[in-house]
């Protein structure tokens, strides 16, 4: 693992955290900010340190125990959330803000879900976990939901987003804290679904078969069953002719390898076959298609995050096809999986 540069980071996070007090994600002493210097060593902001005003003494060295390298100071009462996000994701930074919409919004919500393609894509809907403490203890939660998207929402506490880097963790942040501002202003024209003060009704996973079996991801009755939902849907149908969904894409299960490409015609599946020859491939490790399938992420913001992979096509090209596909999977997401 590359080592980084710890004068570089230390400049970096007094820059960042005077940002996240100047676009007013954080004030007074709150927040806390880190990242990675190697395998084994981490930067992260000091006990009482506030972000907005940092200086380099305010920023602690830490082991992978939490321990700081200098023994007269003290690492952040979050350090050891840090410390398990580390642990548990790819992160190689993290900032943990208040962002004030957001927390408010968190009070009365259970997830957030954006308007707008770009929030949709870039933030996915946004999950708030639970918090009753003054510092969080469950991390567990918070790095299981982290796994899998972005940024995640502390109950009544603020935001916890990660990246490859501190711009990546403060653009999810800022990004955040101006959607739900944008549902606010949304919802004092009536729109109740947005409103901060009532919980946003989840969009509702229409079936239209009764699925009992539960199958083997992947498997050919699996596919059997993608298959039939799909061809059995008059709104996939209707989408699909509209749009011209006429191509082949390849669903490509990594660990054991498993391809299966789908050819489309004008807004039906005509054939399904084993191998991997579609003029669009999009392949993953089973962690993330069972995520998908399971309706804990969406296939387009797992693709945006790169834990699919379109390995063949662009990525431009799927998106004019983007109703009948998220037709297609929404369908496919209540088929149940062993």
């Amino acid at each position: 693992m590359k080592i980084r540069n710890s004068k570089f980071e230390i400049h970096n996070m007094v820059r960042w955290g005077k940002l996240l007090f100047e676009r007013r994600l954080i004030s007074g002493w709150g927040g806390n900010v880190s990242c990675r210097l190697g395998k084994d060593r981490f930067l992260i902001t000091g006990q009482h340190a506030p972000l907005g005003f940092l200086t380099a003494k305010d920023l602690v060295e830490i082991d992978r125990t939490g321990q700081p390298l200098r023994k007269t100071q003290q690492a952040s009462s979050e350090t050891r959330l840090h410390l398990a996000v580390y642990n548990g994701t790819e992160a190689r930074a993290i900032i943990h803000a208040h962002p004030p919409m957001v927390l408010t919004f968190s009070l009365t919500h259970s997830s957030f879900i954006p308007l707008s393609f770009e929030e949709k894509y870039t933030l996915g809907e946004v999950v708030v976990v639970s918090q009753e403490t003054p510092t969080v203890t469950d991390t567990e939660s918070v790095v299981k939901e982290l796994r899998l998207r972005p940024i995640v929402i502390l109950q009544g506490h603020g935001t916890v987003a990660v990246g490859k880097d501190l711009r990546d963790a403060f653009l999810l942040t800022d990004l955040l804290e101006e959607a739900v501002r944008c549902q606010f202003f949304q919802s004092l024209r009536g729109d109740e679904p947005g409103s901060p003060s009532a919980p946003a009704a989840k969009p509702k996973m229409e079936e239209t078969q009764d699925h009992n079996t539960a199958f083997a991801l992947f498997s050919r009755e699996h596919m059997q069953a993608l298959v039939e939902s799909a061809n059995g849907d008059l709104q996939f149908q209707s989408q699909g002719r509209e749009s011209g969904l006429s191509t082949s894409l390849t669903l490509h299960l990594e660990d054991p390898d498993t391809p299966w490409t789908v050819h489309f015609h004008e807004g039906r599946i005509t054939r399904w076959e084993p191998g991997g020859e579609g003029e669009f491939v999009i392949s993953g490790k089973r962690e993330w298609w069972e995520a998908i399938f399971q309706r804990r992420i969406d296939p387009f913001l797992a693709t945006q995050q790169g834990k699919l992979r379109l390995k063949r096509g662009e990525l431009w090209q799927l998106s004019r096809w983007f109703k009948p596909f998220q037709r297609a999977f929404t369908l496919w997401q209540t088929i149940p999986l062993k």
